[in-house]
């Protein structure tokens, strides 16, 4: 049928019709007009008044443009509504309404088109971290960086679950010692704005922290959910305990206020991202914590990739003796899960 389908359409000409907008390009230069149905993960069914439903090889198509806007589900399981442009070989863009349009995409970064509903469908994907050094002469030093996270979503819920460990030691001193472990859930209200829970947990020696625990309950809007932008803000009230190995325990309510941002570009050639957080003691407004983890992502392969990250904790109020400041770059290397 696939061959019958190309010599029909360079014997009749039928390149594209008024009637049949949405075009299809294949690898050798054929053009098949008439309507998208779906694509799925090895082939492409379109429809055309002169040949009926036709399927076509996946591996077969060059360019996708739809005069509509088609349900496009990504690799990683985001699904946004758009009109698909050509963009160059095996690349599509995607229009979404009048003004908002993703940079080009790589036919192989698309799952599906138009799927068929799936409302409970649950989206699990993480990544994992690891970075270090060691150092053996006048100078003995090692160090060990490992981190992780991991999110499942549905329409209706997201489960977070992080974790961040760094160790360092120089001449048999050690010079860094601190883990924290996070958990969140939200409960999403609308498609955008959602409730959540989180607790989360610090540990650093050098601080003469034993242990912070935290946990919050707040409102969180994910402003935006795209494939090359993500980018979201949650505030929340918490409560707030601190043990310390020589200095006086801290027990508080406190605020917490968080900015989540990712976004990839030059069609995902590198990705930057910044997550950051200040809890702010009700107590005393002076007394406040601000963390941040900012960097960048470059590709190695599909889901391996080099990069470097910025740490930062500030201490307004830090143990006595202790700075306010504590700051470390990291290189590492990333596995997308």
């Amino acid at each position: 049928m696939y061959f019958f389908v190309r010599a029909l359409v360079a014997a009749t000409g039928l390149i594209s019709t008024a009637g049949m907008a949405d075009t299809i390009v294949l690898e050798n230069g054929d053009r098949l007009s008439g309507t998208l149905l779906r694509m799925e993960a090895a082939s492409l069914w379109i429809e055309t008044s002169y040949a009926g439903k036709i399927k076509l090889p996946r591996a077969q198509i060059a360019q996708i443009e739809t005069d509509v806007p088609v349900r496009v589900q990504l690799a990683d399981g985001t699904e946004l509504d758009g009109q698909l442009q050509a963009g160059d070989a095996r690349q599509v863009r995607i229009r979404i309404g009048s003004l908002a349009e993703a940079v080009p995409l790589g036919l192989d970064r698309i799952e599906a088109i138009n799927p068929p509903p799936n409302p409970d469908k649950t989206v699990i994907k993480g990544r994992v971290s690891a970075g270090g050094s060691v150092t053996r002469g006048n100078t003995e030093s090692q160090t060990l960086h490992l981190s992780g996270e991991m999110v499942a979503r549905n329409p209706g819920q997201r489960v977070t679950l992080d974790a961040d460990l760094n160790v360092a030691s120089q001449n048999g001193v050690d010079t860094a010692s601190n883990w924290r472990l996070g958990m969140k859930y939200d409960h999403f209200l609308k498609q955008r704005t959602y409730l959540y829970v989180n607790s989360r947990f610090d540990h650093d020696e050098k601080t003469d922290l034993d242990l912070r625990s935290t946990l919050g309950v707040g409102l969180g809007r994910q402003i935006l959910d795209r494939a090359n932008l993500k980018l979201s803000t949650e505030g929340a009230l918490s409560l707030v305990n601190e043990d310390y190995g020589n200095n006086r325990d801290e027990r508080f309510p406190g605020a917490r206020f968080a900015l989540k941002y990712e976004q990839a570009f030059l069609d995902g050639r590198y990705t930057v991202f910044h997550d950051s957080s200040v809890l702010l003691s009700l107590e005393s407004i002076q007394d406040y914590l601000y963390q941040s983890r900012s960097g960048i992502r470059l590709p190695v392969t599909e889901k391996l990739s080099l990069g470097t990250q910025l740490n930062l904790d500030y201490d307004a109020v830090p143990a006595a003796g202790k700075e306010t400041t504590d700051m470390a770059l990291i290189f590492k290397l990333d596995y997308a899960l």
